[in-house]
């Protein structure tokens, strides 16, 4: 790190957001929370992901002594588990029951401790990729891309009116989950991948129906993300349920830089102000 001295020295942190068809790279500067660079990576036909991924993080735009933290938001399939019945010897195995097994040497299985929402999330690292990035950031920090956003999902709920009950819906590249809390605690969280716009209207019905929501008083919430909404989808549930509200990211994160620029992700957004 830069001697004590060096004024010229300004903190800035790297945040790796890994997808499903490549990755993108977010670097912000720690005091203002605002967007210093942001890009994006399609995976390559001829390299694989971590050798991408390698030489992209070789570039001194983004390995450089002046990124002082490195986050890595990871979307793989995601689990959650009661804090009081976690135990963390077991998470490899409940992770490997509920979703079918890759093989231990391919991929970790990690997680994340929620205690406002009591529960900790279980999700995988590719063993390739983690390995790659911690080459260049030793003290990276892995999260779920879903738990970050069920945890800012939940400060907002605590500023919403009681006398409603609340559904949220996050669209994802090839489907959307669902979120609901009671309180301070999660009440359910699933995801749904589907790009048909029937099987997801009765999915997302078919949830409301057994969380007992009132279609005339309690309110379905879509988050819209960097890629907005499916308005198809919209128009189809507003047959059914009154109350439908667009979230963007400024009724999320009030006054905040950071929402003014429009590349940046919801996930990364919650992952670096709940964080830094």
């Amino acid at each position: 790190m830069p001697a004590t001295g060096n004024k010229s020295y300004h903190p800035l942190s790297l945040s790796i957001r890994l997808r499903a068809d490549g990755f993108s790279f977010f670097v912000c500067d720690l005091q203002t929370s605002s967007l210093i660079r942001g890009e994006h990576f399609l995976q390559s036909d001829n390299l694989s992901l971590a050798d991408q991924l390698s030489r992209e993080l070789s570039r001194p735009d983004y390995f450089n002594r002046q990124i002082d933290q490195c986050f890595v938001l990871v979307s793989t399939p995601s689990t959650r588990v009661p804090l009081e019945e976690f135990r963390r010897e077991d998470a490899t195995a409940l992770y490997e029951f509920t979703f079918a097994s890759t093989g231990k040497d391919i991929q970790r299985v990690a997680y994340n401790i929620l205690p406002q929402l009591e529960c900790a999330e279980l999700f995988a690292i590719p063993t390739e990729i983690e390995e790659t990035i911690l080459q260049f950031y030793p003290t990276a920090r892995f999260f779920a891309s879903r738990a970050i956003l069920m945890e800012r999902l939940m400060l907002l709920e605590e500023d919403q009116p009681q006398d409603s009950a609340r559904l949220y819906l996050c669209p994802e590249p090839e489907g959307f989950s669902l979120f609901a809390f009671d309180g301070r605690r999660l009440r359910f969280a699933n995801t749904f991948q589907s790009a048909a716009v029937p099987d997801a209207l009765y999915f997302i019905l078919n949830v409301w129906k057994s969380l007992g929501l009132d279609a005339l008083k309690d309110r379905l919430k879509i988050v819209a993300h960097e890629d907005g909404y499916d308005e198809e989808l919209r128009i189809d549930l507003a047959e059914y349920l009154l109350a439908i509200d667009i979230l963007t990211p400024d009724d999320i994160f009030s006054r905040v830089p950071l929402t003014r620029e429009k590349q940046v992700p919801l996930d990364l957004m919650a992952l670096l102000l709940n964080r830094i």
